[in-house]
């Protein structure tokens, strides 16, 4: 084996071996990640608060300890508050629909038996037995439907662990935010002083970009989520806060974003008869959908440095491999990577 090919293999072994290495950690992080999940909120919420307890220190002149408490007041009370609003109305709308679960379940079974005679008689001539085999799997996934709804509504019961888990990512994010220099200085020192500067500096790039995503998706995700809410009560649709929240929260998904609901329901819409409200849906995805391609791209581009493929194929491998954690987790490998390659790390691999 002659030296070019030996110096090949060796940085081919290395590369592999570190993104193996990369594979473990996420698979294990994802899979543990309520052990941390306090801290991970606490994270994402001093990421959050950030700009503005460093405008209240830089134009008021605020005192650190303060500034986070007004910045958390504002920005995490008044978010709170809203969605506790939207909590108690999505509530009464999943118990509205549990309700009257009989009267929906006929609409939609014969809604569903009408279209697949119509397909059955003009496309497919499926035989009997296979149309059997259809309506019966349709009725099968609508009666899951009640069970799904009741799940939602069994989360009640954990509400005390769900507000210990916010009490503390309340108190780690006063904490991480007020002593984030001394906590970051802390960290750089257990390294050799050599190393300090490098480490330093990739800590930064990898907290700038970290916060700017988390910030861009947090706006987009808000955006997303009133204007679906908005759009749907102004057309008057029922069960606006359910839809508009599940819009709200596949907006997250890059590319795809809320189509996969509305774009649905307005082809159902329109073949049910409801010409209007096809057009409504369709013109609400065309409005959420524009607003999301300007403001996302801006804030990832410019502050973040991430290419909007790459952040998809991110999020989806994370989904994939960890479960909806992965949808965070995905993009925040993609930044250590991007961080860890600036820094120069790639270059002996």
């Amino acid at each position: 084996m002659n030296q070019v090919t030996k110096v090949f293999f060796t940085h081919s072994l290395k590369f592999i071996s570190f993104w193996i290495a990369v594979g473990g950690l996420i698979f294990l992080v994802g899979h543990f990640i309520y052990l941390f999940l306090p801290f991970l909120l606490a994270f994402i919420m001093t990421a959050t608060i950030s700009p503005l307890r460093n405008f209240l220190k830089s134009k008021f002149r605020f005192p650190q300890s303060i500034a986070v408490v007004t910045a958390m007041i504002v920005e995490i009370g008044g978010l709170g508050v809203v969605i506790m609003l939207l909590v108690i109305r999505l509530i009464q709308e999943i118990r509205d629909i549990s309700i009257n679960w009989p009267h929906y379940n006929d609409l939609l079974q014969r809604f569903f038996t009408h279209w697949l005679t119509k397909v059955e008689i003009y496309y497919l001539k499926l035989p009997g037995t296979s149309t059997d085999t259809v309506n019966n799997t349709v009725k099968d996934f609508i009666n899951t439907i009640p069970a799904v709804l009741a799940s939602i509504l069994s989360m009640a019961a954990k509400i005390p662990e769900i507000i210990i888990v916010i009490v503390i990512a309340l108190v780690a994010t006063f904490f991480m935010s007020y002593g984030s220099k001394r906590y970051l200085n802390d960290i750089v020192n257990i390294f050799p002083l050599q190393w300090r500067e490098h480490i330093g500096e990739l800590g930064r790039d990898f907290s700038r970009g970290f916060a700017g995503f988390i910030r861009a998706e947090f706006i987009v995700f808000l955006i997303t989520l009133f204007i679906s809410i908005a759009g749907l009560m102004i057309i008057h649709a029922k069960y606006a806060i359910i839809i508009g929240t599940i819009t709200g929260i596949f907006g997250i998904l890059p590319v795809l974003g809320v189509g996969i609901v509305l774009v649905p329901w307005s082809i159902l819409a329109f073949i049910s008869g409801h010409s209007l409200l096809s057009i409504e849906l369709i013109l609400l995805t065309t409005v959420i959908t524009v607003l999301r391609h300007i403001i996302e791209p801006k804030i990832l581009g410019d502050n973040v440095g991430l290419d909007p493929l790459f952040v998809l194929i991110s999020m989806y491998i994370g989904l994939a491999s960890t479960g909806v954690i992965g949808l965070i987790l995905g993009p925040f490998i993609l930044i250590a990577y991007q961080a860890l390659h600036k820094a120069g790390v790639f270059r002996n691999l």
